[in-house]
């Protein structure tokens, strides 16, 4: 049987994107012999940069050349904005990876409307659809039979969702708790290290780590609309964010770091959610964790979550939380998932 070719329309060209294309051009030919995956990037938009496309594809080496340039594109030009790209082209399924805002979730709620509204596919590497719409988006998408995942949400390319569904299946997940923001992370091992706060904010930001708006990262925004995001697809809730209680880091002093190492401690930023009976409480804040604890060892950018569940007990799954080929890599295991049919 021939493949099913997928075509695929990226709305964003930032770092995720190029990972995505690395990886796309280097496993073309093991996608497609190992597991019949067959695809073109036929379209490509962005705001600064305008709206490339062809509906036989876009060859993906000039794709990778155009990934280490800022320039406005000159080829296969379009005058369409992302929604008319969407509702126009041929594409069969859009990668959403426009900047995240957490508030409202536009544009990317618009791109999402837009292309279950014209019968496509949707892969969300941004968090906005997911944290502040998630109910309407999978009804959408049920009502057109069409996917809407979003693995790259929360922790970069380590697989939460797909591991959840596949490895913890038959498990009821009773709990969260969790290192969600690599920044943050990264911020508070420095100052371990002796960094001070100013200095460690400086050089995560200079490494790329930190959101455009940095107070996502060192607030705890960007940990609470990946709580959000858990809950909702893991654990069937229906959370809001400002239900979600959060304290960012900005509070921690270099006597509250020493003061924990003498008593074998560790500062982290821990996203934690627990059902009981009826009541939900979801928290992000940062806690002194005792060296004990295996969230106490996730050192750097790394992320961490510890499922709570019925049969297992706590289970724990570790990764990169950031990363151009790491996130580009769960936009690759949601377009598998989409060839594969598994369940909607």
């Amino acid at each position: 049987m021939t493949p099913k070719k997928h075509l695929i329309a990226l709305v964003g060209f930032g770092t995720v994107a190029k990972g995505l294309c690395q990886i796309l051009h280097d496993k073309r030919d093991k996608l497609l012999n190992e597991h019949g995956f067959d695809f073109e990037i036929v379209a490509v938009t962005t705001r600064s940069r305008g709206t490339m496309y062809q509906p036989q594809g876009i060859l993906l080496a000039h794709l990778l050349e155009l990934s280490k340039t800022a320039g406005p594109f000159s080829e296969h030009l379009n005058d369409w904005d992302a929604e008319t790209m969407i509702r126009n082209s041929n594409a069969t399924v859009v990668v959403e990876l426009a900047h995240t805002n957490i508030e409202s979730a536009e544009p990317a709620l618009t791109h999402c409307r837009a292309a279950f509204e014209t019968g496509k596919h949707v892969i969300c590497g941004n968090k906005g659809p997911a944290a502040v719409a998630y109910d309407e988006m999978k009804a959408l998408a049920s009502q057109q039979n069409r996917f809407f995942l979003n693995e790259a949400t929360v922790l970069s390319g380590t697989p939460v969702f797909s591991f959840a569904k596949t490895a913890l299946a038959g498990n009821t997940i009773q709990g969260i708790r969790g290192i969600l923001n690599g920044a943050s992370n990264f911020m508070l091992s420095e100052m371990e290290a002796g960094t001070p706060y100013t200095q460690a904010l400086e050089l995560a930001e200079s490494l790329g780590y930190l959101e455009a708006d940095h107070t996502a990262d060192i607030d705890g925004y960007d940990a609470q609309a990946k709580l959000v995001i858990l809950a909702n697809i893991l654990m069937g809730t229906t959370l809001q964010l400002d239900v979600v209680k959060r304290t960012g880091i900005n509070s921690i002093t270099p006597e509250d770091i020493q003061s924990a190492k003498q008593n074998q401690e560790r500062w982290k930023l821990i996203a934690t959610l627990k059902l009981q009976g009826e009541t939900i409480h979801a928290e992000v804040k940062p806690e002194k964790l005792a060296l004990s604890d295996p969230l106490a060892h996730v050192m750097g950018t790394t992320n961490s979550i510890t499922f709570s569940t019925d049969l297992l007990g706590d289970i724990t799954i570790t990764g990169p939380g950031a990363g151009s080929m790491e996130t580009g890599y769960s936009i690759l295991s949601d377009l598998l998932t989409i060839n594969n049919g598994e369940s909607l």
